[in-house]
């Protein structure tokens, strides 16, 4: 199950989504997030204290400050238009995150690369599996995911989270994996990626 934090809005006909660029980050304190959060219409010293810092550019960009909660994963978003209070703002859900995969491009990378792994070994393992089990030492996956280095714990727990797995564990060089019940196949045509037509 996935949780996001967004406001949602009541028939809205289109998006019109803005180019907006971080220019200063500012961590709050829990209370002074849910402060911020509740009462958008007040002045704010640490939105004051910021506005020398925001570029202007005649792009059709907004420059604005990331307000983080210390102790959540989100944000808000801040177009202060040169007053001390939030005269634009949006709710970023998971900002914390988003900005650490934007300060370590190699780390994006790096995930993108183990989630396609995965996605792989998932389809691999569920065509190839024999008596609801899959073995392989991963040396071919491995050679396909140059030029980063495999990790197969890190692999192997991902695809503990997947549905079509039991198990996975890698030990001794060789990753064991238990399929799931419903991804097994017996051969037959009507059975096929965990759907009995």
């Amino acid at each position: 199950m996935i949780i996001i934090n967004t406001p949602m809005n009541r028939k809205e006909t289109y998006y019109q989504p803005e180019r907006c660029q971080v220019d200063v980050t500012v961590t709050l304190d829990h209370w002074k997030f849910e402060y911020l959060k509740n009462c958008t219409l007040d002045d704010f010293d640490f939105i004051k204290d910021s506005l020398d810092k925001l570029s202007v550019t005649n792009d059709n960009t907004r420059h604005c400050i990331l307000a983080l909660d210390e102790a959540g994963e989100d944000g808000i978003l801040i177009d202060p238009q040169g007053y001390s209070y939030p005269r634009y703002s949006a709710y970023i859900p998971n900002a914390k995150q988003m900005l650490q995969m934007e300060q370590y491009p190699s780390l994006q990378a790096y995930a993108k690369d183990m989630i396609d792994t995965v996605e792989e070994v998932a389809q691999l393992a569920v065509n190839s599996q024999q008596d609801g089990e899959f073995h392989s030492d991963l040396s071919d996956i491995e050679n396909d995911f140059q030029p980063n280095v495999l990790d197969k714990y890190l692999l192997a727990e991902m695809l503990n989270n997947r549905p079509e797995f039991e198990s996975a564990e890698y030990a001794d060089g060789e990753l064991n994996a238990v399929i799931s019940g419903e991804y097994l196949t017996n051969g037959s045509e009507e059975e096929m990626s965990g759907i009995t037509m």
